[in-house]
């Protein structure tokens, strides 16, 4: 008996929940096997999957969250440089805040993931690329980190990985702004551009522009409950 040839697409769908599979697996996969699989429509069903994920039937606290503890921990990052008697050498990290760096790069990978839903459909080109490289620059970024607790040569890697994540940031900021959310877009520019100041100046302003995104998220996402009564759990 002949295995029938699952469209490329198809195991994509994977990714999703079981509910939305059991509700619309059929209809999309019929759709698959008559159009092309490309780039954009697979960062479609990937970011669809994501969001299918995050918001089931209310809006999860995940990238919101996230965003405050990344906010937090820089926040903490920031003020044990600044009561250093000597400005740390490039890239400005301390052994005792090593663990305060990684976390926060950890944190902020769900953070862009949320800001990133926030364009639904009109991510554009632009905002697909953001995503990429900023995912990828703060993972490479991370790595790095680690290297730097085990006394691994980190350097270049982490000159390469920091500036591909700001990169992605500041693509994913503009993107904002073309979908009419220009605060958003704005400050996430700003930190992006804090991302490759010298780390006297740029941690603080890293610091500050996430308190403030942070801040913006955990806002936006507390408007609906007070306006429709207690959130399900």
């Amino acid at each position: 008996m002949t295995r029938q040839r699952r469209p490329p697409g198809a195991r994509l769908l994977a990714l999703y929940p079981g509910e939305w599979r059991r509700r619309y697996e059929p209809e999309v996969a019929w759709i698959l096997e008559r159009a092309p699989l490309t780039m954009r429509s697979s960062l479609d069903l990937i970011r669809g999957a994501i969001d299918a994920h995050l918001h089931p039937d209310a809006p999860s606290p995940l990238p919101v969250l996230a965003a405050v503890v990344a906010a937090g921990l820089l926040t903490a990052h920031a003020i044990v440089l600044a009561v250093q008697p000597v400005a740390p050498d490039w890239p400005g990290y301390l052994d005792d805040g090593l663990p305060l760096v990684g976390l926060a790069v950890a944190a902020l990978l769900p953070a862009l993931v949320g800001l990133w839903l926030k364009l639904g459909d009109h991510d554009g080109v632009v905002g697909r690329v953001g995503i990429v490289l900023g995912l990828a620059g703060h993972a490479a970024w991370l790595v790095a980190i680690v290297a730097a607790g085990l006394r691994i040569e980190y350097g270049p890697l982490t000159a390469v990985a920091s500036t591909v994540a700001m990169t992605g940031m500041a693509c994913l900021g503009v993107a904002l702004v073309g979908a009419g959310r220009a605060f958003h877009g704005v400050v996430l520019a700003i930190a992006a551009l804090a991302g490759v100041a010298p780390p006297g100046v740029g941690w603080p302003l890293f610091a500050a522009t996430w308190t403030t995104l942070g801040l913006k998220l955990l806002l936006e996402f507390e408007r609906p409950s007070r306006r429709g009564g207690p959130r399900r759990a």
